[in-house]
């Protein structure tokens, strides 16, 4: 591989924005991704081309090294040349680098978006992202999402600079322009990979231990197109466990774990009743329309029933919407275990127990904060709040009990047992003390 020289750097400076991102795209591809021969490119390549993409693709830094940035429009011009570059540019024998053909065309593509938004990505740049992304969810632009969906595996999908994406995503789709959420209903379909990520990144944005009760509802339109998509294809949450990373990452790398979003999805339902009573002296309302009163039978199945709406409004989307959620999620976990014409082996290692567990301490603070606000003597939770606890624990105790009995839970299961123990004192922990009793049997381990 011959070196981009430095008449060549000059010749870039030569050009206006977009003309030298343009050009310098496909020097960058020259660099970045191997040859024929495979080599994979060397550290003074690789500086090489982070230097061009400073200097002529983001415009962070002038030819002196002095810190510039993109106008407005010039931002979206990059978006649009990036989407265009990605959906357009042939990777193969017969592109402008003279890389292999065949399917390590995909190789080459999440080559260049991972040198393009490597982990240090600058604030300026990772603004450049949400913006790239969002207009390929626009125009269903699948090369970038699919890039996109291994570049948040390879960050961590709960790492900063993703769940930074997935706020800007949020606030673009289900915060400035609720109803372009019309445009993500195929998303599925279209990105399985980047879709699944995304729930599991947004499942933590809303539900980390940073939250207050550790959990802060999220908007109403991205809760409906989140029960949505899990609703409609039972294997989506599943989708980043499927994918085999390493044929698609440059040479050398190594693939990171994948992640599901069902702990911080379950912990949506389980806590969701619990918030609407967090603020005293306020009356209460239906938690939910779906209250369990079964769990597994001979095939992992179970039953939902409605509350009464006892002060006879309606709670508003949210409150069935979490039902139905609970409800597509257990069943995407049992789907997982039967095995289909075309999927003959279930997957395994689906959620970590230690994530599970995690939902136990905002249990635990919202029920000593209820005793402390309690006006009885002695302190007890009021009708209403026993209710809501209630259906926390049931789906609580439903979640737990379909995951080890679909042996979709990995680590250390008594450990999760032992967490539970503290919470099989609470009132209306009837079905969480039958789930314990089944597990704890030494014979089922």
């Amino acid at each position: 591989m011959q070196l981009i020289t430095m008449s060549e750097k000059q010749s870039l400076r030569k050009s206006e924005f977009p003309t030298c991102a343009r050009e310098a795209l496909h020097k960058v591809e020259q660099l970045c991704v191997p040859q024929a021969s495979g080599r994979p490119p060397s550290a003074k390549e690789m500086d090489l081309a982070m230097e061009i993409m400073a200097e002529f693709i983001f415009c962070e830094v002038d030819r002196r090294g002095n810190s510039k940035k993109l106008t407005c429009i010039q931002q979206l011009q990059l978006a649009q040349l990036l989407c265009d570059y990605f959906a357009g540019v042939q990777f193969g024998g017969s592109g402008p680098s003279g890389a292999i053909a065949g399917p390590n065309g995909d190789t080459a593509r999440n080559t260049i978006f991972l040198s393009l938004f490597p982990p240090t990505t600058s604030k300026g740049r990772a603004q450049a992202l949400v913006q790239l992304v969002s207009m390929a969810i626009s125009t269903k632009n699948k090369p970038v999402l699919d890039s996109t969906g291994i570049w948040m595996q390879q960050l961590g999908c709960t790492s900063k600079l993703v769940l930074q994406l997935a706020e800007g995503l949020v606030k673009d789709y289900f915060v400035l322009v609720p109803k372009a959420v019309t445009r993500l209903q195929d998303l599925p379909a279209l990105a399985p990979h980047f879709t699944a990520n995304f729930l599991t990144t947004v499942a933590e944005m809303y539900a980390s231990s940073e939250q207050k009760d550790g959990f802060s509802p999220p908007p109403a339109a991205l809760l409906e197109v989140v029960t949505q998509w899990v609703s409609d294809n039972p294997r989506l949450c599943l989708a980043a466990l499927i994918v085999n990373l390493q044929p698609l990452l440059p040479l050398g790398s190594i693939p990171m774990a994948a992640l599901t979003p069902f702990a911080g999805l379950f912990k949506w339902c389980v806590l969701y009743p619990l918030l609407t009573l967090s603020v005293p002296c306020k009356k209460s309302r239906d938690v939910s329309n779906g209250s369990s009163n079964g769990i597994a039978s001979t095939k992992l199945s179970f039953k939902t029933e409605g509350m009464d709406n006892r002060n006879g409004d309606d709670s508003g989307k949210e409150s069935p919407l979490y039902s139905q959620l609970h409800l597509a999620l257990l069943e995407s976990l049992v789907e997982n275990v039967y095995p289909t014409v075309n999927r003959v082996n279930s997957v395994k290692d689906v959620v970590s127990v230690q994530h599970i567990a995690g939902i136990v301490e905002p249990i635990q603070t919202w029920y000593s904060n209820q005793l402390k606000i309690s006006e009885r003597a002695p302190p007890e939770l009021n009708h209403e709040g026993h209710q809501a606890l209630e259906l926390a624990l049931d789906r609580f105790g439903q979640a737990v009990q379909v995951a080890l009995a679909a042996n979709c839970a990995y680590g250390n299961k008594q450990y999760l047992l032992t967490q539970l123990e503290t919470l099989k004192h609470l009132p209306g922990s009837r079905l969480l003390r039958i789930v314990l009793k089944t597990h704890q049997t030494p014979s089922l381990f």
